[in-house]
């Protein structure tokens, strides 16, 4: 079933949000077409209401290559947040619990599906999956491709650093480093290098993972204009401590 993309207005972003913070029975779809609970937005933009996704990747690129097609204002489109409710509410079986902290078929924490706080806009999945598409294409599938749960940690890793968000060199770099081959990420890459091994000059536990690159991009570029450079040529300036995760392991 296609229809038109609309706009939540507030009294419909209070009713989404009163069942985020209480999830008891199915969403509150009847919103979505409700003209007391909605509005009508520019674009002419229509939504699959059956359509289901496995990844918050593939949604992401469903909004990019069968939604949002062709030219539009991005800016515009991230500052309607009342649209972007809308897209949780609609997507919303693709971007619940998959099973973990939070029970399976549960929503998680409501940033993830309406914009309570500029700080965290970052985390609202279905608006974070198709910009991220949008800039980095295939590339934002380590961000986005994990099939255990639509925000998983290197989710939060790589957005949450407006740094690296939309940096063209980073994405790819890091694909090359941390993806496997089928797209899921290799083990450790998103770990935290704990007190003990800071402490330990011989320890290389948490060396080289997601955590560490931004930090390595940003001193690079107090000498390099990483920008104009390719993949391949950021990655061979990396140190010793990138090694593991250069050579596939």
């Amino acid at each position: 079933m296609t229809i038109q993309v609309r706009s939540l207005n507030e009294v419909g972003i209070a009713k989404f949000a009163t069942w985020l913070g209480n999830p008891i029975g199915a969403a509150p779809k009847e919103l979505l077409e409700d003209d007391t609970t909605t509005e009508v937005i520019d674009g002419g933009y229509h939504i699959d209401l059956f359509r289901q996704f496995s990844t918050s990747y593939e949604l992401g690129k469903y909004l990019v290559d069968e939604v949002f097609v062709g030219t539009v204002d991005r800016f515009a489109l991230l500052s309607n947040h009342g649209m972007w409710a809308w897209l949780s509410l609609s997507l919303i079986e693709s971007i619940v619990s998959k099973g973990g902290k939070v029970p399976a078929g549960n929503p998680l924490a409501p940033p993830h599906y309406i914009i309570q706080s500029p700080r965290l806009a970052y985390r609202l999945i279905a608006r974070t999956a198709w910009d991220l598409v949008s800039l980095h294409e295939k590339a934002a599938k380590l961000a986005l491709g994990s099939s255990k749960s639509p925000w998983g940690d290197m989710a939060e890793q790589m957005t949450s650093r407006q740094e690296i968000y939309a940096h063209r060199s980073f994405w790819p770099v890091a694909n090359s480093l941390y993806a496997m081959p089928d797209g899921s990420v290799k083990t450790g890459a998103v770990s935290q290098r704990s007190k003990k091994a800071r402490c330990d000059p011989k320890s290389k536990a948490g060396l080289g993972g997601v955590r560490r690159l931004p930090f390595t991009f940003k001193q690079f570029e107090r000498t390099y204009n990483l920008r104009q450079m390719t993949s391949d040529q950021i990655t061979a300036l990396l140190p010793t401590e990138y090694n593991k995760w250069r050579e596939g392991s």
